[in-house]
């Protein structure tokens, strides 16, 4: 009963501080014994297994996490029974397997015996092929990956992270093998061998795709991309439109000086900063700065639509982005080109159809279709936000019509743009965290 009220807010806690994605729950058998056996990057996987599953699984937990404040709630909730790890004290929680697995029910496992470093899994104790001989269990493996991120070993609390757990098809021992090698440790071993290639298959792509990161964080920084070029072109752009509109005299160092100091901090990050994490991220983010300290400037010295909904779209941007300090860099970086390559064009629009909505509506609608494209974590709250963002915009202007709908295509267009740019070949589900391809 207790599981069964609990469930469904565990379901809500964890998706609105990470964002979960799972893959092959239809191979958990509706029926019969089974044991689930996984990687154990960190504190939160007890209840990352059992939350997608229709029954209940009986999990062998590390009896200190009891102790731990909710944590312990949870995974009791969820059916985990504890495990003294001294040694000498397995032979009692092994017989509690058995009569878990003997009354046809779900057992899970992590034969590590302790949380991984992050890495691939590490020496598997014998214990799940032991209970899988004793009792003809099917073993399904299952690969956690980036919960390590979103619960480090030695962090108090966890953080929002992207977690995706996968779930491989069934080991089904041969009846007459089992039977017959039913003592016999290497038999043993070649089953937890099995288990654990079938983890790591999906695992390592993730592990070397970090590896990747942390090599690219030391490299030289890039040269200057093409869309940080945007800033340039729009201040040659704004100086002539100046020029015409007969402000150029009195304003030309308010139009400036924002895109001045971007393109110097540039200069120094590609000749004299140290290359970092740090500098990489400021890199990639300062271009949405100069977006949101420039908008003003740029537009009221041109004489274009300032807009009224300033603090609105300040405010959503910056909500946006706060969500991808938890993202990898390359979505990052995707969502910062989109950005750039959106406002620059909303301006250009604004030239020849000028509208105060119209920048906002390019780029609030542009981070909706964004953060869900990308499955971002927060999306559904940055999303309902935008939303009403959107709706209060609507409301204070009283517009939406064709030109509404002319810069909300042009948002889609740039979210477009940015499925057919390949230089960036990463997939985010590779990197930090699991391969979800088909390939058992």
């Amino acid at each position: 009963m207790l599981q069964q009220v609990l469930r469904p807010v565990f379901w809500v806690i964890f998706r609105l501080i990470f964002s979960v994605e799972y893959y092959g729950v239809e191979h958990v058998p509706d029926r019969g014994p089974v044991i689930i056996a996984g990687n154990h990057p960190s504190y939160l996987d007890p209840v990352l297994v059992g939350l997608p599953l229709r029954r209940q699984i009986k999990f062998m937990a590390w009896d200190a996490l009891f102790r731990v404040p909710l944590l312990g709630l949870m995974i009791r909730a969820l059916g985990a029974f504890p495990v003294d790890i001294g040694k000498g004290k397995g032979e009692s929680a092994f017989r509690e397997a058995l009569r878990v697995l003997g009354e046809g029910e779900v057992l899970g496992i992590f034969p590590e015996g302790q949380r991984s470093e992050g890495g691939p899994m590490g020496e598997l104790k014998l214990g799940v092929a032991r209970l899988a001989v004793d009792t003809g269990a099917q073993v399904v493996p299952v690969t956690i990956g980036g919960a390590f991120r979103a619960w480090p070993k030695w962090k108090l609390f966890p953080k929002p992270a992207k977690i995706v757990v996968r779930f491989h098809p069934p080991l089904v021992l041969d009846e007459k093998e089992r039977l017959e090698r039913k003592t016999d440790r290497e038999y043993h071993a070649a089953i937890m061998q099995t288990v654990a290639e079938r983890i790591n298959r999906s695992l390592l792509p993730a592990l070397r795709g970090g590896s990747l990161i942390e090599q690219f964080y030391k490299q030289p920084p890039s040269s200057i991309r093409s869309y940080e070029w945007g800033p340039l072109i729009a201040l040659i752009i704004a100086l002539l439109v100046s020029i015409g509109r007969g402000t150029f005299a009195s304003h030309w160092i308010g139009i400036a000086w924002p895109a001045a100091i971007y393109y110097l901090y540039l200069a120094a990050d590609l000749t004299m900063i140290q290359p970092g994490r740090f500098s990489k991220w400021l890199r990639n983010s300062m271009p949405v700065w100069l977006i949101l300290i420039w908008h003003y400037p740029l537009t009221r010295y041109t004489l274009l639509p300032t807009g009224s909904l300033n603090p609105l779209l300040t405010g959503a941007v910056l909500a946006a982005f706060f969500s991808f300090f938890y993202e990898d860099y390359f979505t990052l970086q995707k969502f910062v080109r989109g950005i750039v390559t959106g406002y620059y064009f909303s301006l250009l629009f604004e030239l020849g159809w000028p509208d105060e909505t119209g920048t906002f509506v390019t780029l609030l609608v542009f981070i909706l279709v964004f953060v869900f494209w990308y499955k971002v974590i927060y999306r559904w709250l940055i999303g309902l936000a935008a939303v009403v963002v959107i709706a209060i915009g609507i409301w204070m202007t009283g517009k939406i019509g064709a030109p509404f709908l002319v810069y909300a295509a042009l948002a889609v267009g740039v979210n477009a743009y940015l499925q057919t740019f390949t230089s960036i070949a990463y997939d985010i589900r590779r990197a930090g965290n699991v391969n979800t391809g088909v390939e058992d």
